[in-house]
C-alpha cells in the first residue's frame, strides 16, 4: 500500500499504531525512545490507565526524554536491547521508530524483545528507507546533495539505509504470520522541507565521517538552498516510511 502526500511528522506513526490495535489501558514498550516523542504519542493512546516503558542504550537521552515528558505514565530506562532484564516484565505491545536500522543484528534484537510480549501481543515498527530518495528533484541539485549527505552519514555510522524493504521478511522469520506492511513516500518541496535543519543537527557527524569537506559552511549551504528554492518550485521524494506490525502467538 503506497500513499504519496506531504505529511506531518507523526501522522504515519499514529496511523500505524492505531491499525496495530494499540489502545487504552495497554502496557507498551518503546524501543529506542531518543527524545521521547514516540513515548508521548503512545502514552496518549493508552491513557492514564495504561503504561509506557521506554528503553534506550544512550544515557544521554534519559535526561532529555524526561524533560520533554509531561506524562506520569511513562518510565524511561537506560537499557541495552541485547541484555534485557527479566524484571522488565511483560507487555501488550512493543513499538519503535527508526531504531532497527541502527542495530547490528535487528533480528536477534527482535527475538529478545518478543520474549517480553504477552500471548498474542502486538509488535509494530516504523523505519525509514533511502529508496527513491531525491526523486522528482532533478532541478534541485543542492537539495538532492543534502538528501544524499544525510543517508551517507547514517550509512557511515553503520545504519542500514534500506531496512524498510526488509521488514516484512524480518517479521516472517520471527514466526509472525501475515504481518501487515505499508509504505508512504515522504514528499517535500523546495520551499517546505527539513533538509537545512537536518544538515545543521547532523553537521558534526557529517564532518566526523568526512561526508562534507573542510570548506563546507552552513551559512553558504543555507544560502544556496534558499536561492535554489526560489528559482525552482519543485516537489520531491525525500525518502520512504515503512511500517510493519503483527501479533506474536
Amino acid at each position: 500500500m503506497l500513499h504519496v502526500k506531504h505529511q506531518k511528522r507523526n501522522d504515519f506513526t499514529t496511523q500505524l499504531f492505531e491499525q496495530a490495535g494499540i489502545g487504552k489501558g495497554m502496557r507498551v514498550l518503546d524501543v529506542g525512545y531518543a527524545t521521547g516523542e514516540v513515548s508521548r504519542l503512545v502514552a496518549r493512546m493508552v491513557g492514564t490507565e495504561g503504561e509506557v516503558v521506554g528503553i534506550d542504550a544512550s544515557g544521554q537521552m534519559i535526561e532529555m526524554a524526561q524533560q520533554n515528558n509531561p506524562d506520569s505514565n511513562i518510565t524511561y530506562l537506560q537499557q541495552d536491547i541485547y541484555d534485557l532484564p527479566e524484571n522488565l516484565g511483560q507487555f501488550d505491545a512493543i513499538v519503535g521508530r527508526r531504531v532497527l536500522m541502527y542495530l547490528p543484528d535487528p533480528e536477534r534484537a527482535l527475538e529478545l524483545l518478543i520474549q517480553h510480549l504477552k500471548p498474542n501481543g502486538i509488535i509494530a515498527f516504523q523505519e525509514s528507507d533511502a529508496i527513491n530518495g531525491g526523486v522528482g528533484g532533478d532541478r534541485l541539485p543542492r537539495h538532492q546533495e543534502a538528501i544524499q549527505r544525510v543517508w551517507k552519514t547514517v550509512q557511515a555510522e553503520g545504519g542500514d539505509i534500506h531496512i524498510g524493504q526488509k521488514l516484512y521478511d524480518l517479521f516472517l522469520r520471527l514466526g509472525i504470520e501475515s504481518p501487515y506492511i505499508e509504505a508512504e513516500a515522504v514528499m517535500q518541496t523546495a520551499e517546505d522541507n527539513d533538509l537545512q535543519w537536518l544538515t545543521e543537527i547532523m553537521i558534526e557527524r557529517m564532518r566526523a565521517h568526512h561526508i562534507v569537506d573542510d570548506d563546507f559552511t552552513l551559512d553558504q549551504f543555507k544560502q544556496e538552498m534558499t536561492e535554489e528554492a526560489k528559482a525552482h518550485k519543485v516537489a520531491f521524494i525525500r525518502d520512504m516510511n515503512f511500517g510493519v506490525w503483527g501479533h506474536v502467538k
